[in-house]
């Protein structure tokens, strides 16, 4: 059997960049073609698979995109902001027939991309939308949860922050979008208070840091592929002050030429920034609660590990799922459909090792003792099992 073919859209980005270095770990047999507005003209560095290069713009060559996506096996569309560039490589996707993912972080884009669940129902495919960090392994950590609480609905409260010199590029006029869109439907800028800031303490090196209301993918497929009722999702910069900065770029008017606003915005957040010059890196953090009445697991990291590895290794993870066929589909589906066995098997294959993640039971969100991933895994798999036997 010939080898799957996988097209990376945005491939010589940086969460692309980790998602290709953690295909390349995993050993698994693939083409792999990596297309971009403007390809790399230095050597492939170390670690990377085999590939070829295709120079495309997504927004003015839709024939030529469409020709790449017929001859892939897999579309992984790792272009950004998504709130800026829309569904196109996702449309592609649909007319070539060809199954897709990406790790869409914007709370809008994704609901336009979920509106066209019918279309890829009719076309046959499967799109695997927000499968990175957060969103991606937070909703598959939700999901671990729900397979091992009690029958009922149920609340989730997601916080994270990334430290100051992990914003670059389009991170930051994602960032500034998240202000923008924090409150659905509020119509306005939110104030500070109206953020309802406050302070998580994540686990060493992270420590204690102040995070607020900001939109989130999560917030909106968990109510819908779950019974999850209620979703808030919290994140800020490492220090604080960065949080702040994205805050007050919000509160500036848009230009109407979006992408343009997207550089400006990037190059404010530079230019103001004087403290990611003196600040020292502290890596990223993560809490999430998750509750059924007074039953929970709360799962908590902290690590030095970049937000392009957070991002791209659980891609190059989904990747794997994706070729083993194991998607749940057709259809645009969330991570949240995954099983969770499959993601972690196949995200030990692509991990460079790292991360510290740890889980404990809650009662009334208080931790009473620690459990382990594996023996949640282990019951999800068992419940997974039972579902489908019935």
């Amino acid at each position: 059997m010939a080898q799957p073919t996988v097209l990376v859209v945005g491939a010589a980005g940086m969460q692309a960049s980790s998602l290709l270095r953690g295909l390349h770990r995993s050993r698994t047999p693939m083409t792999v073609v990596g297309a971009d507005r403007q390809i790399p003209e230095e050597e492939q560095p170390d670690g990377f698979p085999p590939m070829r290069w295709e120079q495309v713009d997504i927004l003015t060559e839709n024939n030529r995109l469409r020709e790449l996506c017929t001859e892939a096996d897999l579309v992984v569309n790792c272009t950004g902001p998504y709130f800026l560039l829309g569904d196109a490589v996702l449309r592609a996707a649909l007319d070539a027939g060809t199954d897709y993912l990406d790790i869409c972080d914007d709370a809008d884009a994704t609901e336009a991309l979920l509106e066209l669940d019918a279309e890829a129902k009719a076309a046959g495919i499967t799109a695997l939308i927000g499968m990175g960090s957060a969103p991606g392994t937070t909703n598959i950590l939700v999901r671990l949860a729900l397979d091992n609480l009690p029958d009922g609905d149920a609340d989730v409260e997601i916080n994270w922050v990334v430290d100051c010199h992990d914003m670059s590029g389009a991170v930051v006029p994602h960032f500034v979008h998240s202000f923008r869109t924090a409150i659905p439907g509020a119509g306005t800028m939110p104030d500070w208070d109206g953020l309802q800031p406050r302070t998580v303490v994540f686990p060493e090196p992270i420590g204690p840091q102040t995070v607020v209301t900001l939109s989130h993918p999560e917030i909106f497929t968990l109510p819908r592929f779950t019974r999850v009722t209620r979703a808030h999702n919290r994140g800020g910069l490492i220090p604080v002050d960065h949080t702040m900065l994205g805050w007050l770029l919000a509160r500036l008017p848009e230009h109407p030429d979006r992408a343009i606003d997207g550089k400006a915005l990037s190059q404010l957040f530079d230019g103001f920034a004087a403290r990611k010059t003196i600040h020292t890196r502290l890596g990223s953090g993560l809490v999430v609660d998750v509750r059924v009445g007074a039953e929970g697991y709360r799962y908590s990291s902290g690590a030095t590990t970049t937000q392009e590895d957070a991002t791209g290794v659980p891609a190059a993870a989904g990747v794997l799922v994706a070729l083993d066929g194991k998607l749940p589909g057709p259809g645009v589906i969330a991570p949240e459909l995954l099983s969770p066995k499959d993601f972690f098997t196949a995200l030990r294959l692509v991990s460079a090792g790292g991360g510290g993640l740890s889980v404990a039971r809650t009662l009334d969100g208080v931790e009473t003792e620690p459990a382990r991933i594996r023996d949640l895994i282990a019951q999800s798999d068992e419940h997974t099992t039972l579902q489908e036997a019935r």
